[in-house]
């Protein structure tokens, strides 16, 4: 019998990143299109159809392969050329697409990419207005009203003039859930609004328990700033998500990732995460960078004390798969 595959986030997901939307969360290797203009708006789901085809004939797209989010088909039915004529809504919907911060991780993929040239000040995308374009997609009834799922990712988007409106257009439309990704320097008074009518997520990398560390990662002295606007954000009916980056030789030590449990312990925040710089991930490939031995005391060091201190120790499981294997791309 000839295999067909599918993919949920195929069918589901607009990706809209500097130059191009992608079909999935792999920006940089998942399938996409370039950022079209809002007439040609059905040029996305063009591409797409073409794209659901491919895979229902058995055929993976190059930019496909190897994905964990493809599934073979186990009882396949022919597609049938109708199922497309009124093809899937988008129901999660990805804003990156502009790549300005008002700080310089060190460990910043972007910044990596630029020579260190991402402008921090800049309040206009360096790539394209989404507004026009999300006005479009509603226009044409090519998005998931119920089901609409918002990730804010990018640079920061305090400092993205069309984070506003873009908030109001998805709110002013309904939408399920807010996922939004900020650095914490800058509190964000739209997240008392949209939490008031939605479930929203918050996920703030601090990457350190002090100020001499914070100062290390991220090059800015912001560390008092940060600590005022999580005790703000702590007390909103949120998801308060905090993200640990364990850079080597900075901050991979129990001692910084003891103080950073005890910050979130004395602010009342229960949920945290534990990553592994991703520039390591995404530049020493062909199995150069081998997981340190300690990096796995560390790992276990920093979920029994999180326990201890009555905070979920969350991990990734692309993070887990990393460590069972040794090394990234191995």
């Amino acid at each position: 019998m000839k295999k067909r595959y599918f993919c949920k986030r195929l069918n589901e997901t607009l990706n809209f990143d500097a130059q191009k939307v992608f079909y999935c969360c792999a920006t940089r290797t998942g399938p996409s299109i370039d950022v079209p203009k809002p007439k040609n708006i059905k040029d996305i789901i063009k591409r797409r159809n073409s794209l659901i085809k491919m895979l229902d004939r058995g055929i993976i797209p190059e930019e496909c392969k190897g994905c964990f989010d493809l599934e073979e088909q186990k009882n396949p039915k022919p597609l049938l050329i109708s199922q497309l004529s009124k093809p899937p809504k988008a129901n999660m919907i990805i804003v990156k697409h502009f790549k300005q911060c008002d700080c310089s991780c060190i460990y910043c993929c972007e910044q990596y990419l630029s020579g260190r040239k991402i402008v921090l000040k800049s309040k206009k995308s360096d790539y394209y207005d989404l507004l026009p374009i999300i006005k479009e997609l509603y226009k044409q009834n090519m998005i998931d009203k119920k089901e609409l799922d918002v990730h804010f990712q990018g640079g920061n988007v305090s400092v993205l003039d069309e984070f506003n409106d873009l908030v109001n257009i998805f709110m002013s439309n309904g939408v399920k859930r807010v996922e939004i990704a900020t650095n914490g320097i800058k509190y964000l008074p739209q997240i008392e609004r949209i939490c008031k009518d939605t479930f929203v997520d918050v996920n703030i990398s601090i990457d350190a328990g002090c100020r001499e560390t914070y100062k290390k990662i991220k090059t800015v002295d912001k560390f008092d700033d940060l600590i005022e606007n999580l005790k703000k954000y702590a007390k909103l009916p949120i998801l308060l998500r905090l993200k640990y980056i364990l850079v080597r030789g900075v901050n991979d030590n129990k001692e910084e990732i003891e103080k950073y449990l005890m910050l979130m312990k004395e602010i009342g925040i229960k949920n945290s995460e534990l990553m592994i710089d991703q520039c390591d991930n995404e530049f020493l490939q062909n199995g150069e960078f081998k997981i340190p031995d300690y990096y796995y005391e560390l790992f276990e060091f920093y979920q029994t004390k999180a326990k201890e201190f009555d905070i979920e120790p969350h991990i990734w499981e692309y993070i887990k798969e990393i460590l069972d294997k040794g090394a990234f791309f191995k």
